[in-house]
């Protein structure tokens, strides 16, 4: 398959920017085919290989949100024959032709998949290299000082978090700050959004359990056999007065 799959940071990138695929994917004769919306095409892509396993997607345009995607496929694909299995009963050519047709109809930019995945290469290299620079100079110390600190808290809840998925997450962080602001920064007021917070409550009391002195058997024998001595229930009187148990008949 000759069109790009956005994984990795890619994927992150265009998911964060909150655009939107229309894609066309068909089987390797071109007919029948499948017009449709997605902001992650390799899951798209997994989930169209479940059911038509030789179908690949051969072209996707981007625009600015899913609704605006949708009303596309929607008026390009309302009239068009479909197949017993949903399918549309035309060639994806024809297809991808409808597509173009409504979108210029509405004035509405179809970014070809190539040039988009372009920018977002651009995008995400340039946001890796800023991270890459911080910190080799020392830069990103806030940052690795906050993640040994996050580490040693998290570890006391069973909670863990690679360095690795530190950075992703660092990376995401900058990403949506480029994306909607339009800068690159590196500040400590992205914290919030790499570390998830920790019950506190639950790791203080996960602590002060660790502090309880645990009785040793031979305690825990004179404790199960004092409450037995207590719990006993006394013998009912007999009528002679003995005190004896008697034999039930």
């Amino acid at each position: 398959m000759d069109l790009e799959i956005p994984h990795g940071a890619d994927r992150e990138y265009l998911i964060v920017f909150g655009v939107a695929a229309i894609y066309i994917a068909t089987i390797p004769r071109g007919e029948p085919c499948i017009v449709g919306v997605s902001r992650d095409l390799g899951r798209t892509f997994d989930g169209i290989r479940d059911n038509w396993p030789w179908s690949e997607i051969g072209c996707a345009y981007w625009v600015k949100d899913r609704d605006t995607a949708e009303a596309i496929v929607a008026e390009a694909t309302e009239v068009l024959p479909r197949d017993p299995e949903g399918r549309l009963a035309v060639r994806a050519e024809f297809a991808r032709r409808q597509v173009e047709a409504v979108a210029a109809r509405w004035k509405i930019t179809l970014t070809n998949h190539d040039a988009a995945m372009s920018r977002v290469h651009a995008a995400v290299r340039h946001v890796q290299e800023t991270i890459n620079h911080a910190n080799a100079t020392g830069d990103l110390a806030w940052f690795n000082a906050a993640y040994r600190a996050w580490r040693i808290e998290a570890e006391k809840i069973g909670r863990v978090m690679s360095y690795a998925e530190a950075l992703a997450r660092l990376r995401k962080a900058v990403t949506k700050r480029l994306i909607t602001l339009d800068v690159i920064n590196l500040d400590a007021d992205l914290l919030p959004g790499i570390f998830p917070e920790l019950p506190k409550e639950r790791a203080e009391n996960y602590v002060d359990d660790l502090k309880k002195p645990v009785p040793s058997s031979r305690t825990r024998t004179r404790t199960r056999t004092r409450t037995r001595t207590r719990t006993r229930p006394r013998p009912k009187a007999r009528a002679d007065g003995s005190g004896r148990r008697g034999i039930s008949h």
